[in-house]
């Protein structure tokens, strides 16, 4: 070991300084790696909260399915006993929240995003039935016709009930238990959007 006792002090100094900076790299990239985890963790919590009140607010403005069940026979009821009548359907805009984060959704888990997705694309088919119902082919077709239409969309209506009910049953227990809450709640929530239980559904 004597030559490195003989090594010059100028060579010593490189070496530590090498050390010194090799350790700051590392301990920079720890801390950049928890403060972009810690951001992302941010934006997921943030993200599921607006989408949470979204959905919410239009779960509200649903009812339930006992209530959309009893307007809609009394809409039906006036069709069928005037053929002249022609019932007008309103667009409605409950997507505003997610067409705005849609650039960002892989920031949200496996478990939160299939049935956030499930829930408004199902508002998406809705909107698409409304401006065929608002457009000038529904009222000139035959009154059998528009009833069976109308049906198709309070059955779509009720639907996109169940799906918010499950995706902001999802998001919420995300929120307090985390991914393996909201994996129980996916295996046990009963609803049409998917088979909580078909391994196909991507991964963690």
């Amino acid at each position: 070991m004597d030559w490195l006792a003989a090594l010059d002090p100028r060579i010593w100094q490189a070496v530590i300084a090498g050390l010194f900076l090799g350790a700051g790299w590392f301990v920079n990239g720890v801390l950049n790696r928890r403060e972009a985890a810690a951001l992302r963790q941010e934006k997921l919590r943030d993200m599921h909260r607006a989408l949470y009140a979204e959905i919410g607010n239009n779960l509200a403005n649903l009812w339930d399915e006992e209530r959309i069940e009893s307007y809609a026979k009394g809409i039906v009821g006036r069709m069928q006993a005037d053929e002249g009548f022609v019932p007008l359907i309103p667009r409605e805009h409950n997507d505003t929240v997610f067409d705005v984060l849609l650039p960002e959704i892989h920031v949200l888990p496996r478990q939160t995003i299939d049935p956030i997705v499930a829930y408004y694309s199902q508002l998406k088919s809705i909107a698409a039935l409304v401006d065929d119902m608002r457009g000038e082919s529904f009222k000139v077709m035959a009154q059998g016709r528009r009833i069976a239409m109308y049906r198709d969309y309070i059955e779509m209506k009720k639907q996109a009930l169940s799906f918010g009910r499950y995706a902001n049953a999802v998001i919420d227990a995300f929120g307090k238990g985390g991914r393996e809450a909201a994996e129980r709640v996916r295996l046990e929530f009963n609803t049409p959007a998917e088979d909580p239980s078909d391994p196909s559904q991507g991964s963690a």
